[in-house]
């Protein structure tokens, strides 16, 4: 685990964490053993950069929960909330406009975050469609909810139990949008 350092740009010397010289985020470095991700940076550098940014076409972003700190992360093909986002660019996302609506495009595999007819949410498709439509409702404890099209309704984009994402009408959880 990380400590805290009073240098968001220096993190000590023990942490496993590097300083990116385009975005000044720190990122962890991660050792696969036996298939499993190893324990996540928990450093307040990464932690760093997380101001009220909304998501604006043309810009990329790494997409944080704000209560547990997991990122919408591509992993094989699956969407999931990770805290460990590893090193493979899977938790990247190009926000995009397609008639004033937005989409998240993962710059790796060219796939948009949609959902299916069940209420799960998915990287399936290249293209930008109302499956794969979003707005951003401004949450008033910080944050963003982030609302996608189900036919006549807008539903609220949560964690499930496995760490998937799934729709729901309940309460959404609350995304950061982290501009990388």
């Amino acid at each position: 685990m990380c400590s805290t350092s009073s240098n968001i740009d220096t993190p000590p010397e023990s942490e496993p964490c590097y300083s990116s010289s385009v975005t000044g985020m720190i990122t962890p470095i991660f050792k696969m053993s036996s298939g499993n991700i190893e324990s996540p940076c928990s450093c307040s550098a990464q932690r760093a950069g997380a101001a009220d940014t909304p998501p604006f076409p043309g810009s990329t972003y790494a997409i944080r929960e704000c209560n547990t700190g997991r990122y919408i992360t591509l992993v094989e093909g699956e969407l999931r909330a990770l805290q460990n986002v590893g090193d493979q660019g899977g938790w990247h996302w190009v926000c995009i406009e397609t008639n004033g609506w937005l989409g998240f495009r993962n710059p790796v595999s060219s796939t948009h975050i949609g959902h299916d007819t069940k209420h799960n949410y998915w990287a399936q498709y290249k293209h930008h469609l109302s499956h794969e439509s979003f707005c951003a409702r401004k949450h008033p404890d910080g944050g963003y909810v982030l609302l996608s099209r189900q036919d006549e309704e807008l539903w609220k984009m949560s964690v499930g139990e496995d760490f998937g994402l799934v729709e729901t009408k309940k309460d959404g959880a609350r995304w950061e949008f982290i501009k990388v």
